[in-house]
């Protein structure tokens, strides 16, 4: 019985953990929604139960590698009853080629499975660490779970989507540290509250362990707050740019149908001359804005020109471009355009981290037989450049869709001399789900690492004019028909995070690894 209440509590505190994210924004939960996850990992008992002895009596012949699977499964666990209602979304994916609920829920199971995979590692690898390694669990809980959220974000089919240090972009005044740190960084803080949370709440009977537990909690909550209010109090002493965000709000499937085309130039016309009034210097349209390769289409280029020039400012529009040598099959890329009223050269960005089997099959340039893998995917080729833009004096860089989760790829732009941050995308495939909202929060934080203000315009909303400590200055509701400007500082010194990079991450992996290594160095010792 005791068995089943602790898995309940598991998969309440996880599935509660979800609502910490937008829409629902309860943040506060994202500061106690990890403590049944570690009171289970670190006492050693997981969801069924940590048993020595069968069902008919028998001996376990390992109990403590009993244990640490018990560990893994109840992290597994709790990742299901995390990711399941977090990432439920995918199932709402509508494209040209997919519009089925139901065939969606097959990438949606193995997606929550893999993420899952993470989680119970990080709480095998915990219990490992505190049974074997001798380590106090308040220090190892939060260090692994950095490593393993570190780890979930690399490589082509990384997926830091409901990282928990996301939950801090609603609670910008207390996040202001991540300048330093970066999202591993606040990541840690978050998974240290919960710790400390547990340690409190089991040793509320004993007053030393309880005195110590209030003043680490009351401490690691204050100083952070106090850091940011001081830090947010002290004026950036910057140059701003007026900048204007275009939200067409054009139906996916009308875009690129020969029959509604001409809705998507009338609409970012008429939006851009209504912006155009206020006198922005960068107008800014969505992620694929146009239905054509603008970039080799002369008459809507030409358009493009005009309408640059007529509102005086530049235009940074999404566009699918392609190059094509004699011979060759040609490469297809999702690309970013800045179009100037005062010169016909155009600049252009390639994205270079495509969505895993949405945009590109992963690994297919190292294994080429993985082109015959045909999931309706857009067939993008990566870029290689990290394109930093000129206007007017303002250095800038263009994050499409997905890019923005990923803080080390965002770091490399600022590093590179990007003084103002501009993403865009088109969410318009999820419908009114959460997707939408936890895809602009995630946004804000690039903004806080790199001191950088931030402009994201997003085809069906949300569209956003950020400052450099993440609070939003103006933002739109999704699926409406509307633009926004305003002035934005741009330029600034590099943060400590943009110089350093991911260092908390770096940092977790190491301890963990050596932590492994003394475990397993006493183990040998004990035979």
């Amino acid at each position: 019985m005791r068995r089943s209440h602790e898995t309940l509590l598991l998969l309440l505190g996880c599935g509660a953990l979800a609502l910490a994210f937008p829409p629902a924004d309860l943040w506060p939960l994202g500061l106690v929604g990890l403590v049944p996850l570690f009171h289970l990992t670190g006492r050693g008992s997981g969801a069924g139960g940590d048993r020595d002895s069968g069902a008919e009596g028998r001996a376990v012949p390992d109990p403590a590698r009993a244990r640490h699977r018990s560990a893994f499964r109840t992290g597994f666990l709790g990742g299901i009853a995390f990711f399941l209602p977090l990432v439920y979304w995918l199932v709402k994916l509508s494209s040209n080629e997919v519009d089925n609920p139901v065939l969606m829920s097959g990438p949606l199971v193995l997606l929550v499975l893999l993420q899952s995979l993470y989680w119970g590692l990080a709480a095998g690898v915990s219990r490992l660490l505190i049974r074997r390694g001798g380590l106090p669990r308040v220090l190892v809980l939060p260090v692994v779970w950095t490593a393993f959220e570190y780890l979930r974000s690399l490589t082509v089919i990384g997926f830091p989507w409901g990282n928990i240090g996301y939950v801090g972009t609603a609670i910008p005044a207390v996040i202001q540290f991540a300048s330093l740190t970066g999202l591993f960084g606040v990541t840690f803080w978050f998974a240290l509250v919960n710790a400390i949370v547990l340690e409190l709440i089991e040793g509320r009977r004993d007053p030393r362990v309880r005195t110590i537990a209030l003043a680490s909690l009351f401490l690691v909550l204050t100083l952070p707050l106090v850091h940011g209010l001081v830090v947010m109090s002290r004026p950036l002493g910057l140059d701003t740019v007026r900048v204007a965000v275009i939200q067409p709000n054009i139906e996916g499937k009308k875009k690129w149908d020969p029959e509604f085309r001409y809705l998507s130039y009338e609409r970012l016309e008429r939006l851009t001359l209504e912006a155009g009034r206020e006198g922005p210097d960068l107008i800014i349209w969505p992620e694929t804005a146009v239905p054509t390769y603008l970039r080799t289409d002369a008459v809507q280029l030409g358009w493009a020109r005009r309408l640059a020039a007529d509102v005086d400012a530049a235009i940074l529009t999404g566009s699918p471009d392609f190059e094509a040598a004699p011979g060759e099959k040609p490469r297809f890329y999702n690309s970013a355009l800045l179009v100037r009223p005062d010169s016909p050269e155009v600049t252009r960005y390639d994205k270079i981290h495509l969505v895993p089997f949405g945009e590109a099959i992963p690994f297919e340039s190292t294994f080429p037989i993985l082109e015959r893998v045909d999931f309706g995917e857009a067939d993008f080729r990566a870029g290689t450049e990290r394109t930093v833009f000129e206007w007017r004096g303002t250095a800038l860089s263009t994050h499409i869709c997905y890019e923005v989760i990923f803080p080390g790829l965002v770091r490399e732009f600022v590093d590179a001399g990007a003084g103002l941050l501009v993403t865009i995308t088109n969410d318009v495939w999820y419908g009114r789900t959460s997707m939408p909202f936890q895809h602009a929060s995630m946004a804000l934080m690039r903004s806080i690492e790199n001191r950088r203000s931030l402009a994201r315009s997003a085809n069906s909303g949300i569209s956003m004019l950020v400052d450099p400590f993440g609070r939003v200055i103006a933002r739109t509701d999704i699926f409406t028909e509307t633009y926004l400007v305003a002035d934005l500082p741009v330029g600034g010194e590099r943060t400590f995070y943009t110089r350093v990079g991911d260092y908390p991450g770096w940092l977790a992996l190491a301890f963990s690894g050596a932590g492994l290594v003394v475990a397993a160095f006493r183990r040998r010792r004990r035979r």
